[in-house]
């Protein structure tokens, strides 16, 4: 009996396999054949499709758990057969043109986890709207659903709330409308968040924002943003990136952003930010910052902070276009790796610091429409 069951094992097994492999030669033939899928092959190819590149399977099953073909200049529409891979664990079609809506095929994929589709430097062609539904359809187990670089239009459907388990959700440089939905700050669990470059209604950035404390990346960038600068960022102390530029935010930037020792990328510019740039009498905790942007605000002011010269890891200081006075701080090219600096158009006086007169590491200086004097260094 036991070698009964046995045999009849390895025949539900192949049978499993053998449909895997049928379904993979359908993918295939949907994106017309293409070249970079030559070794996809019933014929003189290998016939075990857990050998094929690009595809990771459960072995003993033969079931694919991963399709990973980013860059492979596949064109088309998405392949229904794909719905038809129910182990599928992870999908990755990044850089590639792909044409039609938003696949639903995905739907049938219960072990989804991570779902990419985007293009990388110019648009896919995926377009439409995302259907209402998506967040009830797509599963629990995904972890990761990447849409940036495409077509997509009208609103973020709010049933994307649905998705606890969202570590990534990335919905730039679409096209998408209304206002940025307040459900999305139910996904306490995410780490990156990204929506700018859309064509986003004005809006404030929802409050229930607060709620995101573990996120790393948080970028909004041309999104129509307004009302004051969103405190509570202040709140989250894994925050590696963040990019609210191109906006219309007002008010001060909050003391607290300077005590977030995660922080590497600050890029707020072009906004209508005011007032001075206070450090706070905590801890200056920055520490990690590599690059600060608060240029184009026009209106900030006040000195520049003592402690931006205390940056170790600093490369790009960007104050252009607003109005801070008093001089540049002495030593800001002695404890970092200051590359660029740009304080041009403010009303600043002085004397050039000697240490920018020195500096080995600055490939870019700029100091224009200001009240200083002294030497430029000579390398410029």
């Amino acid at each position: 009996m036991a070698s009964l069951l046995l045999v009849l094992l390895q025949l539900l097994v192949h049978r499993a396999a053998a449909d895997e492999r049928q379904l993979l030669m359908q993918i295939k033939h949907t994106w017309g054949d293409p070249p970079v899928l030559a070794a996809w092959s019933n014929g003189s190819g290998s016939v075990d499709h857990c050998s094929w590149p690009y595809v990771t399977c459960d072995v003993p099953s033969g079931r694919v758990t991963s399709l990973s073909l980013a860059n492979t200049k596949v064109t088309g529409p998405f392949p229904d057969a794909i719905g038809g891979l129910s182990g599928l664990t992870s999908l990755n079609l990044f850089n590639n043109s792909l044409t039609g809506a938003f696949p639903t095929s995905v739907y049938r994929c219960a072990s989804l986890r991570h779902l990419d589709l985007v293009r990388y430097l110019s648009y896919n062609y995926l377009h439409g709207e995302l259907p209402a539904g998506i967040g009830r359809a797509l599963g629990e187990n995904l972890t990761s659903l990447i849409l940036n670089g495409n077509c997509f239009r009208g609103t973020i459907p709010t049933s994307l709330s649905r998705l606890r388990n969202l570590r990534s959700l990335e919905l730039d440089n679409n096209y998408l409308a209304g206002t940025i939905p307040p459900e999305l700050g139910d996904l306490t669990g995410l780490q990156t968040l990204t929506l700018g470059y859309n064509s986003f209604d004005v809006g404030e950035l929802p409050v229930s924002f607060k709620n995101l404390t573990k996120l790393k990346i948080l970028q909004a960038r041309s999104s129509n943003l307004t009302g004051d600068f969103p405190s509570y960022v202040t709140e989250m102390p894994e925050l590696e990136v963040l990019g609210l530029s191109i906006n219309a935010l007002t008010g001060s930037i909050p003391p607290g952003l300077w005590n977030l020792t995660k922080l590497r990328l600050l890029t707020i510019y072009a906004n209508n930010l005011t007032g001075e740039v206070v450090v706070g009498d905590g801890a200056f905790g920055v520490l990690n910052l590599v690059t600060i942007d608060l240029s184009a605000n026009h209106k900030l002011s006040g000195p520049i902070p003592e402690a931006f010269a205390h940056l170790p890891k600093l490369e790009t200081l960007n104050l252009f276009y607003n109005n801070f006075s008093g001089q540049i701080p002495e030593g800001l090219c002695e404890n970092s790796k200051l590359e660029y600096l740009n304080v041009g158009q403010n009303l600043l006086s002085g004397s050039i610091p000697a240490s920018l007169t020195g500096c080995t590491t600055l490939k870019r200086l700029i100091l224009s429409n200001n009240k200083l004097s002294g030497n430029v260094p000579f390398f410029f």
